[in-house]
Order: structure tokens, then sequence, then C-alpha cells
């Protein structure tokens, strides 16, 4: 089949799954096509996919989330106002969407949960490739997922944006941690890892890797570091810096977002400090390192990721960036690598089959 791949091009997550697929397809008689970012503006990280893709890449404006100042997460005010001023814009990226779909006439889109792609089934439902839906968001709509308590609106709405991505998706594939038994149309599928991860030997050394989604929460752990310098930490953030990497002050180090040297420092380090971020968070499971996770305030997702892997045995959860219970949890780590790789030898088993038994639907409708 001809594949084109839709991707949110939002944070490292859904291009770094997007990146691990197209390697997975490699050999397979499935060919991509193009792959559309949807973002605000091109930046350092998502022009990786450019390198890693052999396929055509464009940009188009999509929604995004909009965080508040001096770390205090994410405003759903602020996000919804961004994105009602933004509709002109999005429209003409509908427009784009149409174009591209009639230039590289795919059999199917996989969507990486970029919310432009299900609006665009439902604006243009005649001539739309039917669609199939990747990401770990996929797996809150399964019965047997469980949810942090007393959040029964973000709850709502969290799933809401992700069923508005999916409109008229054939089905779901839901990145998991461990299998789930398939519900509706939602298919539970081992997390995207890409070969570059997968390839990196890892060891212990002393530090600790730090990836931070909201740049503003960077004060927080600068502040519990400073009467900590003993402990050293390597902090990817996105950021404007010139330098590729800058010391805070003793022992604490920013570095600018960069894929590969924040995977071979992960691999080498004691543990990883992260906002929940699916992918970081699988990451370093697969390298046996803990994780300390602090999820952006406000921010639903992240908390549920935070749940979902506290209950793995992945880490622990946090509500800001104090490190001391961390430091001793790490000494008692028992890390669930095992299971994990386990799970993720049948990725792309699971994968190909999903795309062969739809390529054989579509014959058959052909027919």
């Amino acid at each position: 089949m001809r594949i084109a791949f839709i991707v949110q091009g939002e944070g490292r997550g859904h291009i770094t799954q997007a990146i691990s697929l197209f390697q997975q397809l490699q050999g397979s008689k499935h060919t991509v096509v193009a792959c559309l970012v949807g973002m605000i503006k091109k930046d350092n990280f998502s022009s990786t996919i450019e390198h890693e893709i052999d396929a055509k890449v464009h940009y188009f404006s999509s929604p995004n989330l909009i965080y508040n100042q001096a770390g205090k997460g994410l405003s759903l005010k602020a996000t919804l106002i961004q994105n009602l001023k933004k509709l002109p814009e999005h429209n003409k990226s509908l427009h784009k969407l149409k174009g591209w779909m009639d230039k590289y006439q795919p059999d199917l889109i996989i969507n990486f949960y970029d919310f432009l792609a299900g609006v665009y089934q439902l604006r243009f439902p005649n001539s739309a490739p039917p669609m199939i839906c990747v990401g770990h968001q996929y797996l809150l709509l399964h019965k047997e997922f469980v949810f942090p308590k007393k959040k029964v609106v973000d709850r709502i709405l969290v799933n809401l944006n992700s069923r508005f991505t999916a409109l008229r998706a054939k089905k779901m594939l839901a990145l998991s941690l461990s299998p789930y038994e398939n519900h509706k149309n939602i298919v539970s599928i081992p997390p995207l890892i890409r070969q570059s991860a997968l390839s990196e030997p890892t060891s212990q050394h002393k530090y600790y890797v730090a990836y931070m989604t909201n740049p503003a929460l960077l004060s927080q752990l600068s502040d519990w570091h400073l009467n900590h310098t003993d402990v050293e930490i390597h902090c990817f953030i996105k950021c404007d810096q010139e330098q590729e990497v800058t010391q805070s002050h003793k022992n604490l180090f920013i570095h600018k977002l960069d894929a590969k040297k924040f995977l071979r420092l992960m691999a080498n380090a004691k543990g990883l400090i992260t906002t929940a971020g699916f992918e970081a968070v699988c990451e370093a499971i697969y390298y046996g390192k803990p994780v300390m996770m602090v999820p952006v305030p406000n921010h639903f997702e992240q908390a549920c990721n935070a749940l979902d892997a506290s209950r793995f045995g992945a880490g622990i959860s946090q509500e800001s960036f104090n490190l001391d219970k961390f430091l001793t949890y790490t000494s008692e780590f028992e890390s669930p690598m095992v299971p994990f790789k386990n799970w993720l030898a049948e990725g792309k088993s699971k994968l190909i089959a999903e795309l062969d038994s739809f390529e054989q639907i579509l014959s058959l409708k052909q027919a």
C-alpha cells in the first residue's frame, strides 16, 4: 500500500513514533509516500524527520497546546483562545492536506495524533483516504485503562480530543507498556522506539538526565539543585540558547534538544527525570533506567502516563522536581525491562499484520 503519515509535531513523541514506524516498514510491501507534519513552526528537532524518513516531508499549521509562564503548567484557556484565533490558518491547512492527498494518492493515512487529520476526514468525506490512528493516547479510550482519581472532567476532555483526531478512523492502534485485549476498534500494540535508541549501548554513570517539555519548569529543578550541587544533572529542553550546552551552576548542565545526544546520555545515566512524556519513559524502561515523572500541571494526559508507568514499575510520580525521594528509589529499583522487551519484540509483526489485514479488506472492496 501507499501510505501517507500525518504527524502531530509538538514535542518529540509523535515524530519519533513516525520515524520508528517508517523504519519497521522497510522491507515490507508498504511504502510511505509522504509525511505531513502539523506544528506552529519548524524547529531543529522536527527537521530530523527529514533525515530519518525517505519520503517527501511537508509542514502545516495545526492546533497545539499553550503553557503558562513560570512553570504553572498547561493553560486550557490560552490553548482554546490561541487556536480559535488560528481557525482561518487551520482551514488553509485542511486544503493543503487535500492538495497533498490528491498529489500523492495514498491508499491509507496513518495519523500520529494530529487534530486536523481527523477534521480532514470530516471535511472531505468522499475523497479522503481511509485512516488508521497510532498513539498511546488511544489507550485512554480502552475500558481497562486505570485513570487518576477525581479527574472526570479532564478525562472527558482528553478523550474527546482523541476521538476528534480519530474521526472516521478504521482502527486506533494504542501504544501500551504491556498487552491489552482488543476493545472495539482499539488494538493494543507495543511502543514505537527508533532503531537509533534500540542500538544505543548502555552502562551506568553517576549522573542523571532530565527532559522537560516546558522550559519554564527548569526553575523548579534548579532551585532544588542549588542545595544538592553534588548531584550531576544534564537537562534537555527546547531553548533559544546559542551554545549546545551551558552550565547553570555546578553540576547542572542545560542542553539544547538533540535527539542523538539525549539518547546517548540517557543510556549511560543513573536515571531519568522527566515531565511524563510517553516516549522518553519507554526509552528509559528499555535501557533499564528508573524514571521520576513530574506531570506538567493541568496536563491530564501526562498524569495518566505517570500513573500507568508507576503501576508498571518504571518509576515514581512526583508533583515537583524535588529529587530527595528519587535518589533513594534509584538504589532500590528493580527494572521491568525484560517483560517490556518481550512485548516490544512483538511490535513489528503486529503492525505489519494489521496493515496487511487492512490491505486485504481494501482489495475486496475494490474488487
